[in-house]
């Protein structure tokens, strides 16, 4: 805008100017001296030396160009997405107990089950003077767990040693005994024995009794009872171990027992005879279980 009114001021300026020349140079009267007052853009025109003068060729300026500003360019950013966590619900159900027996909990799966198993066992028969007497010996063992309270022994050993005489013995016993599990619902068990046996030993008869009994040698014969208290400790579904303390009663039954009795006790002008012992015997041992 300041550009076009400049523009302006000046050519109102030169033509003032031009008029005046003019107006100097002609006589008052003339015709050179009509001049058109007009103002530029109305329509005059100035007359100089008779003639018209050209009209002024107007140049009218560009109009003003706008840029417009670009547009800002909104980036949206990208919305969060929250994922709720499933709800979890626990549900608390009541413990159900459940009364089981030993042999299901270590591995005994069924009523019936059959055990072999080995041992170490001493044999006592009290004293003699200041001198205990004892043998030892091993032996062999099953059972057959019919029932959980119940269970039949075999057993099968050999002992060896001195006797209640002093003579030396080897001694082979068999028995057969029912055991009666008290807890059979714990590893620990306690049982009971109930049973009979034989025996067969080979005496050796030394010193006085070979000279008193007239030979060296005898074989005897026995059958008898026996009754005691056990622990088993059930390790595994199929190994346990056992030990238990079985007292005995037993009578000789072969065919020696008038002519060759194996206890005599003289006193003064009596003599006593007997063919009847007792004893003790203990075992450790292990059970393998299938």
């Amino acid at each position: 805008m300041k550009k076009i009114a400049l523009a302006s001021l000046l050519s109102v300026s030169a033509t003032l100017f031009a008029a005046a020349a003019v107006a100097q140079e002609c006589p008052p009267g003339s015709l050179c001296a009509q001049v058109n007052t007009g103002i530029f853009g109305i329509g005059g025109s100035i007359q100089i030396n008779g003639g018209v003068a050209p009209r002024p060729v107007y140049v009218q300026p560009a109009p003003p160009v706008y840029v417009q500003a670009p547009q800002p360019v909104y980036i949206q950013q990208p919305q969060t997405i929250y994922v709720q966590q499933p709800t979890r619900y626990v549900v608390s159900q009541p413990v159900q107990y459940t009364t089981t027996t030993n042999y299901q909990l270590v591995g005994l799966q069924r009523n019936q089950a059959i055990g072999i198993g080995a041992f170490a066992s001493g044999l006592s028969y009290g004293s003699r003077g200041d001198q205990r007497v004892s043998l030892g010996g091993v032996g062999a063992a099953m059972r057959f767990r019919y029932h959980p309270y119940l269970a039949t022994e075999l057993t099968l050993g050999g002992y060896f040693g001195r006797d209640y005489n002093g003579d030396q013995r080897a001694e082979v016993p068999a028995t057969v005994n029912e055991l009666i599990y008290f807890n059979p619902m714990h590893r620990l068990q306690v049982y009971g024995i109930l049973g009979i046996g034989l025996s067969w030993a080979t005496v050796q008869y030394e010193g006085g009794n070979a000279l008193t009994r007239d030979r060296s040698t005898a074989g005897y014969a026995y059958i008898g009872g026996q009754a005691g208290l056990g622990l088993e400790w059930q390790i595994t579904r199929n190994f346990s171990l056992f030990t238990d303390a079985r007292a005995f009663i037993r009578t000789r039954v072969d065919s020696e027992i008038q002519t060759n009795p194996e206890y005599t006790r003289t006193s003064g002008t009596r003599t006593e005879i007997t063919n009847t012992s007792a004893g003790v015997t203990g075992q450790f041992g292990a059970m393998f279980y299938f």
